[in-house]
């Protein structure tokens, strides 16, 4: 039963940082979009890390964390109601 949980995170981890990286780079990609687009003043640069730094604190990345939670209720919710009915 250790290892189930411990390859549950370790899985559950890898799935995160997956998605972190893919989400960030969507972002990176639509804010260089956005300024070559043309109409924003500034260095391209500084728009792409102030945009990123706006990002790692949104909700949007923060809510990545539910790779750990959806699963873990689900499981509960299963082993309750199969042991429960």
């Amino acid at each position: 039963m250790p290892e189930l949980i411990i390859g549950g995170f370790v899985g559950l981890t890898l799935l995160y940082v997956a998605l972190t990286i893919y989400a960030r780079s969507v972002h990176r990609e639509n804010l260089e979009n956005q300024f070559d687009a043309g109409g924003i003043p500034g260095l391209r640069e500084v728009y792409i890390r102030d945009g990123l730094t706006t990002y790692d604190r949104s909700l949007r990345k923060r809510a990545l964390v539910l790779v750990y939670v959806i699963p873990v209720v689900l499981i509960v919710a299963i082993a309750y109601v199969v042991n429960h009915s």
